[in-house]
């Protein structure tokens, strides 16, 4: 009876730190790219920074890398809506550019999100076009 007991306790205890997990929030953390269905995994991680976002909302900026170049410009943010602007971006020759090319094209087609914990997903409607792990929050 007592292992009975706490075998509930810690399916309890467990349950409870998993369910009550809060949001990271979009803007002032680091996304970085876990899974986009036109890019392999080994291109995903070859790099820390590759395929990373960050948005600031002083200045309604987001900010990060492909596989080999940085991009930067404007986005637009209501409630669960968001879009991209058109980015600046370098342009250094790199081997694999198309991932480059489809990632930002994949951006090019955002219109919402969802963060559950430190995972986020980049919507086109329902579709999920690309999901990012919150890595580290920026300074605040």
């Amino acid at each position: 009876m007592k292992k009975m007991l706490a075998a509930a306790a810690l399916l309890f205890a467990m349950t409870a730190c998993c369910c009550s997990q809060k949001n990271l929030p979009l803007e002032g953390t680091t996304w970085k790219l876990t899974r986009m269905d036109s890019i392999p995994a080994s291109a995903i991680t070859a790099e820390e920074d590759a395929f990373t976002l960050q948005f600031n909302a002083a200045d309604m900026l987001v900010a990060g890398r492909t596989n080999c170049n940085r991009f930067f410009g404007p986005y637009e943010l209501k409630e669960k809506s968001l879009s991209f602007g058109d980015l600046g971006m370098t342009r250094m020759a790199c081997p694999d550019l198309q991932y480059e090319d489809l990632f930002v094209r994949m951006l090019d087609r955002v219109n919402g999100f969802e963060i559950k914990g430190s995972d986020l997903k980049l919507l086109d409607g329902k579709q999920v076009l690309a999901e990012f792990k919150g890595t580290q929050a920026a300074a605040e």
